[in-house]
């Protein structure tokens, strides 16, 4: 049977996000004492499957933290391409990002490998770089907010802290004993930010 480039490339992905799916379970739970053989057993795939895509551990670190910061930014550019006012953006926001599965896990991943020995000070300075970018998108969704009157005034850079502060916090609810966030929930967010 013939090879096909594009199935391929699709599996390829498949493969990879798996990958990342169970390192950031297992980073989230174990801490970075995780050993490749573990993503790889809780992956379902070889040991020697796993470095037919990432050379280390720290690789695939870095590709968790920056595939969770990746989704955030695309979260935001979404919603600021939207119709609509900021408030109607900021819930779009918040529907996308709290439900999805391993946001938290990815959360608890980036927040360890800040402060871990495991990245050296230049890979930590890209994920505060790209921090910096989706704080960014966030503040253009305050500040229009603050034009449009749905959303409170102040300084964007405190609010774009307080708002990013509340929606990885809602992330955890679950791993708390708490039931996850929803409408209500989202509803409230909305009401501390507003005018």
């Amino acid at each position: 049977m013939p090879r096909n480039p594009e199935r391929d490339q699709q599996l390829r992905e498949e493969r990879r996000r798996q990958i990342l799916d169970a390192a950031a379970r297992l980073f989230a739970r174990q801490g970075m004492l995780s050993k490749i053989s573990d993503i790889a057993a809780e992956a379902g795939l070889s040991h020697g499957h796993v470095y037919n895509y990432f050379k280390s551990k720290e690789e695939i670190l870095l590709a968790v933290i920056e595939l969770g910061q990746l989704r955030y930014g695309a979260i935001l550019r979404t919603a600021i391409g939207m119709e609509g006012t900021a408030a109607d953006k900021f819930r779009c926001v918040a529907r996308m990002a709290l439900p999805k599965e391993r946001s938290a896990d990815i959360y608890l991943v980036l927040l360890q490998a800040l402060f871990t020995d495991q990245l050296n000070d230049e890979e930590k300075q890209v994920i505060r770089e790209r921090a910096g970018v989706n704080r960014g998108l966030l503040m253009t969704l305050i500040e229009e907010g603050q034009r449009d009157g749905t959303v409170m005034q102040g300084d964007p850079v405190q609010l774009a802290s307080l708002f990013g502060t509340l929606i990885q916090n809602l992330m955890l609810l679950e791993m708390r004993g708490h039931p996850p966030a929803d409408e209500t929930t989202i509803d409230l967010l909305l009401q501390m930010i507003g005018p």
